[in-house]
């Protein structure tokens, strides 16, 4: 089923039927609150009164980055309509970022991020975890009307200066800044949910970023 969401509601097509829920705030298909779960761990969705269904984007949490420019992938992204009339409570569950390491070590897996059993997205692998030198492949979604795989991160280049530039996989809400040979390191700036660790740079014994953690965000409908 493809799903789509605007100011007016939730669209949703079998490939034959589109319908649309909209409405006012006393109508039947409102958005009534959208929810949001950031913080890695294990939480609870209670029902609100009123909720008939929801929309709920999952993303992995991103893996972590190595030295010499090699960085981590990022989490996968699931999204997801859900009947939830017969539903009180939902298991939720944020993935973590992998953490970070030094030269050619492999840095850390991303977590999975979880909406119960309905739908998940595993974490972006660490550096040098497929093959050495190498960025990490991204995790993947599963369970949902929507599922896509994480941007993978970039391995170490071999020309010298500021050419060769670090950046952590992309995740589906977006990415983190780059980091080239002969600047930064650690952690670099903010960078949004899901996101792989970046690369440090190639001198002394620098490590890599984190990843980031995941996050899952529930939209409620009547």
């Amino acid at each position: 089923m493809a799903v789509t969401m605007d100011a007016s509601g939730v669209t949703y097509s079998d490939g034959t039927t589109q319908t649309t829920r909209y409405g006012t705030d006393t109508d039947t298909g409102s958005l009534m609150a959208v929810k949001e779960y950031r913080v890695t761990g294990s939480w609870t969705w209670y029902k609100p009164a009123n909720c008939t269904q929801v929309l709920v984007r999952v993303v992995g949490g991103g893996g972590g980055a190595a030295g010499y420019c090699e960085s981590g992938g990022a989490g996968g992204y699931a999204e997801k309509l859900i009947d939830v009339t017969g539903v009180s409570a939902v298991t939720v569950t944020v993935g973590g970022g992998g953490g970070n390491t030094g030269y050619y070590a492999a840095g850390g897996d991303g977590g999975t991020s979880s909406f119960g059993g309905y739908c998940s997205a595993s974490g972006g692998y660490g550096a040098n975890r497929n093959y050495g030198h190498t960025g990490g492949v991204g995790g993947n979604g599963s369970g949902g009307d929507i599922n896509l795989t994480g941007g993978a991160g970039t391995g170490h280049g071999n020309s010298l200066g500021s050419g060769a530039t670090a950046r952590g996989g992309d995740s589906y809400f977006g990415g983190a800044p780059g980091c080239n040979r002969n600047n930064g390191g650690g952690e670099l700036g903010p960078a949004t949910p899901g996101t792989g660790g970046t690369g440090a740079r190639t001198d002394g014994n620098w490590a890599g970023s984190t990843g980031r953690a995941g996050a899952v965000f529930v939209w409620e409908y009547r």
